[in-house]
């Protein structure tokens, strides 16, 4: 589902750091994150196919919630163990196991704790600006739902993260207002389907 791309990451990193430590330096105090982003997803030859805009909330481990505001209204909410997603216009709720769900996706990235070079190759890309970090994560498993994902960090604030995936469509997400380890009321991460909606178990 291409409305269902998740989030992610931040930092102002040491010139001098490795790729995987970069990102580890980035990931390794970081309890929430919260953003308002833009979502642009383009075609395999660059023409834009889809423009919305939302907010990101996300708690490690395994906590997120990710809400399309603009032009269609759409929830994705991540409890712990399961992932719902939530399309008002079709009154459709689709259930899906936490990890069958994330894969190894941006929102798996964010939400794990393991140590990120056992599922991905990570490399360091030339800067395109002073301050900022690029980084590249290719997955190792051949069924990932993406080929590649790239980071764009400053600081401990992420600036924006591209996704390519197998056919070659490129999303390109946009972090604004980005606020780190923000308290959040655990009422986000909880969610109930309302009265009369479809329910949809994806297992």
């Amino acid at each position: 589902m291409k409305r269902y791309c998740l989030f992610l990451v931040l930092c102002c990193l040491p010139h001098w750091l490795y790729a995987h430590e970069a990102l580890e330096y980035f990931l390794e105090d970081l309890h929430t994150l919260y953003a308002q982003f833009e979502q642009l997803i383009y075609d395999e030859n660059g023409e834009l196919l889809e423009k919305s805009q939302g907010l990101m909330y996300v708690q490690r481990p395994n906590r997120f919630r990710w809400v399309y505001q603009q032009p269609y209204d759409q929830l994705i909410v991540a409890d712990g163990q399961k992932v719902w997603i939530y399309d008002s216009d079709l009154e459709q709720v689709t259930v899906k196991n936490l990890d069958n769900a994330l894969g190894k996706t941006p929102a798996f990235l964010l939400s794990r704790q393991k140590a990120l070079e056992e599922d991905f190759f990570i490399n360091k890309l030339p800067s395109y600006r002073r301050g900022v970090t690029r980084l590249e994560l290719l997955p190792k498993d051949a069924q990932a739902q993406f080929d590649s994902m790239r980071l764009n960090l400053q600081g401990k604030t992420l600036l924006n993260l591209e996704l390519v995936d197998n056919l070659g469509q490129t999303t390109n997400i946009l972090f604004h207002q980005v606020k780190r380890n923000h308290k959040f009321n655990y009422k986000l991460f909880r969610f109930t389907p309302p009265a009369g909606v479809d329910i949809i178990e994806d297992r």
